[in-house]
């Protein structure tokens, strides 16, 4: 086999390699022991390198064999990230589980107000345990409301339905075969009426064995389905989450932190501040677009002597604002950033390739996207 073709654009090659190593490790746990088949137990991967023809990955063991590096082709003709998601999917179906997610999880509304402007607190109750109180832990929820519950026990959902199976089994072969542009329409369809929102808090009732309550802060802004759909929501609604996800944060306890946020982010920010560890304060930068909506943040959420940095801007003007404070910051180690996508992406170049914030340590990432938003009016 000759030489794997080197990507030109560095930059978006470390951005889709950063990403998916620290926040798709399930993932790619599925594409090594899809491809890997000689009987060792494998504990982690990870992606090294992307190439033209496919990726590079290590993969470490339980045992004590020897971590390998293994190069996986791509199966499809498209960009990087369909080619990569393609691989999860199709590795995922082949061992006979479910992509779309094993979080699904029902909950009553039994409370709803509003905390600012544009964030409506939504206090809810759930049918089957929740995670203890962790900042930054999202559901996939799904944009509909029942007002009734529903009789399945969300804890009999191991088994796949053949219909089930099926559907998956054709969505793969569809990713396959479809060009680029509808596989994209494709992908689009089936999550669009999907939304992440974070869940704020966590706790249990009195009454109850495991944690069964919780707060889902949602930040609505113009006519955007996740709003229509949050400012329509009354108590007493069911509402169904289709998977869930944990940010990633373990890299904020030692060094100088640097903490930014926009309004779609500020439920995840507020828990990790609530749960700092880091003896040196952070910097923290909130953006929004209204300054009434920084009320959200009370001033016991903020570790003492933090230095905070407060933007009210357009959503054009993120990244202009956020890098002209950056460069009065002599010192960052450590960061975590979530805004919208264009800004986030300059933001996370310039802390790169400017300030050597590398890696792990640069988890800058989008929340929403202001491009999608225009086209989806």
């Amino acid at each position: 086999m000759s030489s794997p073709t080197p990507l030109q654009d560095l930059d978006h090659k470390i951005d889709i390699i950063d990403h998916v190593n620290q926040d798709h490790p399930e993932e790619l746990f599925a594409i090594a022991h899809h491809h890997y088949q000689q009987g060792a137990e494998i504990s982690s991967a990870k992606i090294l390198d992307i190439f033209k023809e496919g990726i590079q990955i290590n993969v470490t063991f339980g045992s004590d064999t020897d971590a390998k590096e293994m190069f996986i082709p791509f199966e499809i003709e498209g960009d990087l990230e369909e080619n990569i998601l393609y691989l999860a999917y199709a590795a995922v179906i082949k061992q006979g589980r479910d992509f779309s997610g094993t979080g699904k999880r029902f909950f009553e509304v039994i409370n709803k107000q509003k905390i600012t402007p544009n964030m409506i607190r939504l206090t809810v109750k759930c049918t089957t345990p929740l995670p203890e109180y962790y900042p930054g832990y999202a559901h996939a929820f799904v944009l509909k409301s029942l007002t009734k519950r529903p009789n399945e026990d969300t804890k009999k959902t191991n088994k796949k339905h053949w219909s089930k199976n099926l559907f998956d089994r054709i969505f793969i072969w569809l990713m396959k075969n479809l060009s680029s542009k509808n596989r994209q329409k494709l992908l689009n369809n089936s999550n669009k009426d999907i939304r992440l929102y974070t869940l704020r808090k966590s706790w249990k009732s009195d009454d109850s064995t495991w944690i069964d309550h919780g707060h889902i802060d949602i930040f609505t802004h113009d006519d955007t389905a996740g709003s229509q759909w949050a400012n329509k929501l009354e108590v007493g609604n069911i509402i169904l989450s289709r998977s869930e996800s944990k940010d990633k944060h373990p890299h904020l306890v030692t060094g100088q932190a640097l903490l930014i946020a926009d309004e779609t982010a500020y439920p995840a920010l507020a828990g990790i501040l609530e749960q700092w560890q880091n003896p040196l304060p952070p910097y923290v930068i909130l953006i929004s677009a209204a300054e009434e909506e920084q009320d959200y943040f009370t001033g016991e959420m903020m570790p003492h002597d933090s230095q905070v940095h407060r933007v009210v801007c357009s959503a054009e003007k993120q990244a202009d604002d956020v890098l002209a404070i950056l460069r009065q910051i002599e010192k960052i180690d450590v960061v975590w950033a979530a805004f919208e996508s264009d800004s986030a992406k300059k933001v996370r170049h310039f802390l790169r390739n400017e300030r050597q914030v590398m890696g792990k340590n640069n988890h800058t990432k989008a929340y929403w996207n202001l491009k999608s938003k225009r086209s989806a009016k």
